[in-house]
């Protein structure tokens, strides 16, 4: 006797699962995408208000502009990570 191979969506026992699609609106815009999108962005534009971002690194003129007021001897070969940090040791006096 021949086996009936079943599909697994179709399978002993099982009931047949129906995948729903998202539905497609008239005037081929999703107007729940573009009012999610909008609220993230007013969202995102409160955070920028509330919290300005001044985490910025300070720029390799600056660090070398605070390095002569402080004395410190660099060159071209002296990283701004390290000028930065010989900075920080002049600052804090340790």
């Amino acid at each position: 006797m021949q086996d009936i191979i079943l599909m697994p969506r179709y399978s002993k026992n099982k009931k047949p699962v129906k995948v729903r699609k998202p539905s497609k609106p008239i005037d081929g815009i999703n107007h729940r995408l573009l009012r999610e999108q909008a609220e993230a962005a007013t969202k995102a534009a409160e955070y920028q208000a509330i919290m300005p971002e001044d985490n910025a690194l300070p720029t390799r003129e600056e660090l070398e502009a605070k390095a002569t007021e402080l004395g410190i001897r660099f060159d071209g070969r002296t990283k701004d990570k390290k000028l930065g940090q010989l900075i920080q040791v002049r600052l804090t006096g340790e």
